[in-house]
């Protein structure tokens, strides 16, 4: 009788870590990598596919840059369809608990903001910003929530850019977009399904 996949991660993390008690397949694999790629809890792997197409080493450490020894952030959506909840892609993304000393510091070290999309778990397309380049929107988030500047224990809970932000841009880079595009269409919002072709075309 077949393993299922919890049987087989309940007896590594039992001490079998060779696997020599179960039998272990392609199909495994697979439904392994499905259940990551669509983590709702976690983005980690997500973040590893692009950190490669962007040619930078994934961090393995939380803080810091997602980018071994770079200033690159990943910023991965996914689109869960099987979730009747789940919102298109947009092109948006945001960050937690900023300051205004780490909004400097990302300023000053040229931090680069690629904004990526998945549905399913598979690679839809990912493009990068610098993040210079929204200053002022993010200044003005950050003005509005700590006036006098960074406070104790007082943080930005959510920083968000959105398409229209991106689109104010003038060094924005296509560094990858799935041939399939057209299969992915209905989860991807009219506005950046528009704008992802004509930075294919350009």
């Amino acid at each position: 009788m077949r393993n299922t996949l919890e049987e087989i991660v309940l007896k590594y993390s039992h001490g079998d870590t060779e696997l020599t008690s179960v039998e272990v397949d392609k199909d495994h694999f697979k439904e392994l990598l499905i259940k990551y790629l669509n983590d709702k809890n976690s983005s980690t792997l997500r973040q590893d596919i692009m950190c490669e197409v962007a040619g930078v080493k994934s961090n393995p450490n939380k803080l810091g840059y997602d980018g071994k020894d770079t200033t690159d952030e990943m910023k991965p959506k996914n689109v869960d369809t099987t979730n009747p909840k789940s919102k298109r892609l947009s092109g948006g993304g945001n960050y937690t608990d900023m300051t205004f000393k780490r909004h400097n510091a990302f300023c000053d070290q040229d931090a680069q903001i690629h904004i990526g999309g998945f549905v399913d778990g598979k690679h839809i397309f990912q493009i990068t910003v610098p993040y210079r380049e929204m200053i002022t929107h993010f200044e003005n988030q950050l003005i509005k929530r700590l006036p006098n500047g960074d406070q104790p224990t007082q943080y930005l809970r959510s920083m968000y850019f959105s398409l229209t932000q991106i689109k104010k841009c003038d060094n924005v880079l296509l560094t990858y977009i799935t041939q399939d595009l057209e299969n992915y269409r209905g989860h991807i919002t009219k506005p950046l399904y528009t704008y992802l072709t004509k930075l294919q075309e350009a």
